[in-house]
């Protein structure tokens, strides 16, 4: 049995911390059983951005004509583009290895645990008072069995011919993303949403937008899910619920995702866990076993790559320098890179009925910026959730090109002084997007106001 000063199974953002660990003298040992990088660089966030950029283009020529300008595509190379994709994530792994230092130990292959402080691997067995359990998650598969049906694994890389046709399942964010390029490209798309409206975990008027803008595009088909299916060796023969019979060449299955947790000997521990199968951690991110730890999808409830990127910073922070202060995450937002865009974060306004706080909502459209009256684009919204009280900002949802860079300066008032009376405070530049924003805050402060003279 080889001992370790740090033990880290997952080679995805904790790598980070197994190189900074090994920096710093101590003996680690890293095991990863796929590629190093983890997911997002490999098969996930950063693929699945770089593929946007080509839709994002390929729609900009198509919609020039509310600019009056009259364009057409005479070719789109799909293949090139996926070859690209690919080619940029084939040198992940590499670039993360080159990274190792000599006191690091990279083991490829399964890490399960024997017991609390032992960890198997390849037939060996390994041994530390620290470890990390970065572990991940993974796509939830097709529910039929014996059919090539896809998955993000599978998209990234994509091995062989581009589809003629694609049936997307889901209505989440990466049904919505995957969706988006293909149909962007020239693909004939069609998406099988079981709610009744796409991205359902956003703020429900965002999300209402989004479904009805989306559905302008992509042939979405809203309350429906695929009662049998048989694949020919060529394509995808699909009996619907509503009774309808589809075929397309692809067939691609975004419906959630199952934490690798579930496969990695917890059940030789006493660590304990939640009703996800995700490891129950405190404040510091430590385990019901001591000197254990667990971030990213591991632990966290919110599956986001700067989650786990913000937890490893912590824990290099709290074993390599014995910073012993708990965790902060503040104002934590995401985004959507489809078509629409969404930036969000804090509460929903549907979370927000259930927090018990008195709040206003705004819900205004971006048109006070010439900039957005720019794109001509009527769609475009920002709503704001603010505490009566304390002025404080409960949520902010945005719709509209570059929403993803916008919801930053939310995110900043956030986590510096959150007072809604500071955003109007300041001086924006003229014409610019953010003044969307400004607008909005006034709004919200005016409402507030009434409502206390009232």
């Amino acid at each position: 049995m080889k001992t370790y000063d740090l033990i880290v199974i997952g080679g995805g953002r904790a790598s980070n911390l197994a190189v900074a660990a090994a920096q710093a003298g101590k003996k680690v040992a890293l095991i990863e059983k796929s590629k190093l990088g983890g997911t997002c660089p490999n098969r996930g966030c950063v693929p699945s951005k770089l593929l946007i950029g080509y839709a994002e283009v390929a729609r900009s020529i198509r919609e020039s004509g509310r600019h009056h300008i009259d364009s057409t595509i005479n070719s789109i190379n799909v293949e090139q583009m996926i070859r690209e994709t690919n080619e940029w994530s084939s040198q992940v792994d590499g670039r993360y290895a080159s990274r190792h230092p000599e006191r690091l130990d990279l083991y490829r292959g399964h890490g399960s645990f024997a017991s609390d402080y032992v960890v198997e691997v390849n037939g060996q067995q390994l041994t530390s008072l620290q470890i990390v359990i970065a572990t991940g998650a993974r796509p939830r598969a097709a529910p039929v069995a014996g059919i090539p049906a896809w998955t993000s694994d599978d998209l990234f890389p994509l091995k062989g011919d581009v589809p003629n046709s694609i049936t997307i399942v889901g209505g989440g964010f990466i049904a919505a993303e995957i969706a988006n390029f293909f149909d962007a490209v020239g693909i004939p798309t069609t998406v099988l949403v079981l709610e009744d409206g796409l991205v359902q975990i956003e703020d429900h008027d965002i999300a209402e937008v989004f479904t009805a803008q989306f559905s302008k595009y992509v042939d979405t088909r809203l309350g429906v899910s695929i009662e049998s299916v048989e694949h020919d060796g060529t394509q995808f023969s699909m009996k619907l619920s509503n009774g309808d019979s589809h075929q397309s060449e692809a067939l691609f299955y975004a419906i959630g995702r199952v934490l690798n947790t579930d496969n990695i000997g917890l059940e030789n521990t006493t660590m304990k866990r939640d009703e996800r199968g995700g490891v129950i951690r405190d404040e510091y991110l430590e385990t019901s076993v001591p000197g254990v730890y667990a971030i990213g999808d591991a632990g966290t409830a919110v599956q986001l790559q700067h989650i786990a990127s913000r937890e490893q910073e912590f824990l290099q922070r709290r074993l390599l320098k014995n910073d012993d202060s708990p965790i902060e995450y503040g104002a934590i937002g995401h985004a959507v890179y489809s078509h629409p865009e969404i930036g969000s974060v804090g509460l929903t306004e549907q979370q927000a009925e259930k927090s018990g706080r008195r709040y206003v909502c705004v819900l205004q459209d971006w048109l006070a910026s010439a900039r957005a009256m720019s794109t001509r684009l009527d769609y475009p919204r920002t709503k704001l959730i603010v505490d009566v009280d304390t002025y404080e900002i409960i949520g902010c949802h945005l719709i509209g090109p570059e929403s993803s860079t916008m919801i930053h300066q939310i995110m900043m008032l956030m986590h510096l002084k959150n007072d809604i009376r500071e955003l109007p405070a300041m001086i924006h530049i003229h014409p610019a997007l953010p003044e969307a924003l400004m607008t909005a805050a006034n709004a919200a402060i005016a409402k507030i106001e009434s409502q206390k003279e009232s």
